[in-house]
């Protein structure tokens, strides 16, 4: 029960109280003070009645009659009597009034017991009698009755304004609380935020004792994001240009040209610091390392423009740059070459240093020797041309699709799809420590024909032709007939578009509560990047749809480890370990450092961890053994 309820009983309680006495107190005193006015009136009434009488020089029995009959007949009298002076009634008459608006039970609780009045009839010095009289007490009860309903009128209106009131003054003294109350609830939640400290003393110590707790667990984020980035530094960057070494950055390569996402697609360019060993002669290894090392810093820099890009160093003169979802590799390759010009005229020696650039667009289904060769292949014609032109890479000797025309192509093609329900779901187990079932994660396919097209084919397509969010919706459909269907609990993937559609919620969570049958069932889940990059974006969703019993997750983490800090705020249920670090990490210190990480994350956070992308025994074994709470990919089976 609320406050505002609980004031408004204390407030309708306390008054009741207060009116019960007071009406109690009042009906005493007044019914007291009615009988005392009614005695005296009965007694004066019967004065002047004898009064009357007693001027009449003969007091005939007819005339006496008549008199105090209309005496009675103008009055609110119960009755008239007359006695002669040896007590005999002479005449006594009563009258029936009818009985007053006051209730029975209000006579019985205060009765009103006026007495008779009663004065001598004398002439002269003779005695002719006593006349006695008493008025009808029923217009006393209903003064006392009305008396009630005035005090009940004001006790009703002293209720609503006491109420009205203390409403008001309660919601200003309450604001801090609410505030209070969002925060305990949004760590309840897992989202660990922090709040001005109210002026309330007791609030203020809720307030610091919870901000307290938020910001250990920040800083706790905080040291394993650093623990985890010097752990890399330590095992996967090169340690004189601080960009990643060949190794690591093949592993990143090979897990983009693996995705089922829209970076299944993408550039990539590759350059040559030609001479290196002539300037290593020229101006010496530390001058040259110098160089090397703000050229790290340069190209790190030209990679952070998006949150998806890597570069590496393959050799000790070859530099190459990942770019997943960019559809310009000529623009990408111009972008990496004035790059590294720059640092070399910030040394005067722009002019001594030749730069073989070559890049290429790669797609859903390439491999890395296919990549690597047309890049080889490209790097060398770059190298035999003096003015450091950049090659493009070809895909091969068939004619190519202009952009402008394949761009058209692939928009009728998803229209359609959209129109005519030809995506669907394929969905793969995802199972806990024990191999039960957590949940089933639906992937997204295309119908082309009799052919069923992966998700990295068109999903890049879908990204560029601003297509996003007609997918969403359309594949949260697909999921929510897969758990009618199966009844099973299906997990489906969001794209950032989602996230940055206001509407977006509104709608989702006005279908899934015309199905409650259905949301405790189902589940959305975000990329890494769209997460960090939309915070309130996540939060406005979980919002929505946490009440209805959907899952929220964050999926291919790993990547963006300066983010970690920001799972604290978010408030997810699970998070997915990337495959690229679940890849052999029975024999990579360095990914299971990354694993490890994570685990203590989610542990503290009170969250599942789960290792995405699972193909070998070695790899099942070494996950479980760490400590995760469930596994999916090509080497996880359902019993």
């Amino acid at each position: 029960m609320s406050l505002y309820k609980q004031l408004w009983i204390a407030v309708v309680l306390l008054l009741l109280v207060v009116f019960g006495v007071t009406f109690y107190i009042n009906g005493v005193s007044g019914s007291r003070y009615l009988e005392q006015q009614l005695t005296l009136k009965n007694a004066d009434d019967a004065t002047s009645l004898a009064l009357s009488l007693s001027q009449q020089k003969d007091l005939d029995p007819v005339l006496l009659e008549i008199q105090l009959a209309a005496q009675l007949d103008q009055s609110s009298y119960e009755f008239v009597e007359f006695k002669d002076p040896t007590g005999n009634i002479i005449f006594r008459q009563e009258k029936h009034v009818t009985d007053g608006k006051a209730p029975l039970w209000m006579q019985h609780l205060f009765p009103i017991n006026a007495a008779s009045g009663t004065a001598s009839v004398t002439n002269g010095w003779n005695q002719l009698g006593d006349v006695t009289l008493r008025s009808h007490d029923s217009f006393a009860y209903d003064e006392l009755w009305a008396s009630a309903q005035r005090t009940g009128i004001a006790m009703v209106l002293a209720v609503f304004i006491a109420g009205i009131a203390g409403t008001l003054l309660l919601r200003v003294i309450l604001n801090p609380l609410k505030k209070v109350v969002e925060q305990a609830s949004a760590i309840g939640q897992r989202r660990f935020m922090t709040l001005p400290v109210p002026f309330t003393t007791e609030f203020a110590q809720l307030t610091e004792s919870m901000n307290e707790l938020s910001r250990r667990v920040k800083e706790m984020l905080s040291r394993e994001a650093q623990r985890l980035e010097r752990q890399r530094e330590a095992s996967e960057l090169d340690s004189v240009t601080g960009v990643l070494t060949r190794d690591a950055y093949m592993r990143r390569l090979r897990a983009r040209l693996e995705s089922e996402g829209a970076d299944a697609t993408g550039s990539i360019a590759i350059l040559r610091l030609g001479d290196l060993g002539e300037l290593n002669r020229h101006y010496g290894h530390t001058t040259v390392d110098t160089i090397l090392k703000e050229l790290g810093f340069e190209l790190k820099r030209l990679a952070s423009l998006e949150s998806e890009w890597a570069i590496g160093r393959l050799n000790g003169s070859d530099f190459c740059l990942l770019a997943p979802s960019e559809g310009h590799p000529k623009a990408l390759a111009s972008q990496f070459q004035n790059a590294v010009v720059d640092v070399f005229e910030r040394h005067s020696i722009d002019n001594k240093i030749k730069l073989p650039t070559a890049c290429y667009e790669y797609v859903s289904g390439d491999t890395i020797a296919t990549v690597m060769t047309a890049l080889d292949g490209a790097l060398l014609a770059a190298e035999a041309d003096e003015d450091n032109e950049i090659a493009i890479a070809s895909r091969g000797e068939g004619p190519v699709t202009p952009a402008r025309e394949l761009a058209h192509k692939w928009r009728v093609e998803l229209s359609a799809a959209l129109e005519n329900n030809r995506f669907l779901l394929e969905t793969y187990p995802v199972m806990d420590d024990h191999n039960e079932l957590m949940h089933r994660e639906g992937m997204v396919r295309l119908r082309v024909g009799n052919k069923i097209a992966s998700a990295g084919e068109f999903m890049p397509w879908i990204q560029r032709l601003d297509m996003s969010g007609e997918l969403d919706r359309a594949v949260v459909k697909l999921g929510m007939e897969l758990v009618r269907k199966n009844g099973q609990p299906v997990h489906i993937n969001l794209s950032n578009a989602s996230l940055n559609d206001l509407s977006f919620a509104v709608w989702i969570e006005s279908v899934l509560l015309d199905a409650p049958e259905v949301a405790p069932q189902f589940g959305l889940e975000v990329g890494e990047a769209s997460a960090y990059g939309n915070p309130e974006g996540f939060r406005r969703l979980a919002q929505r749809l946490r009440p209805l019993g959907v899952q929220m997750g964050i999926e291919h983490v790993g990547y963006r480890l300066r983010g970690i800090s920001k799972l604290g705020e978010l408030g997810v249920d699970y998070i997915k370990v990337d495959s690229l670090f679940v890849r052999e990490v029975d024999q990579n210190s360095g990914n299971e450092a990354v694993i490890r990480t994570y685990l203590g994350i989610a542990n503290s956070l009170g969250v599942a961890c789960i290792a995405e992308g699972v193909r070998t025994d070695a790899e099942l074994k070494a996950v479980l053994a760490l400590g995760v709470s469930g596994v999916t990919g090509p080497g996880v089976a359902e019993k």
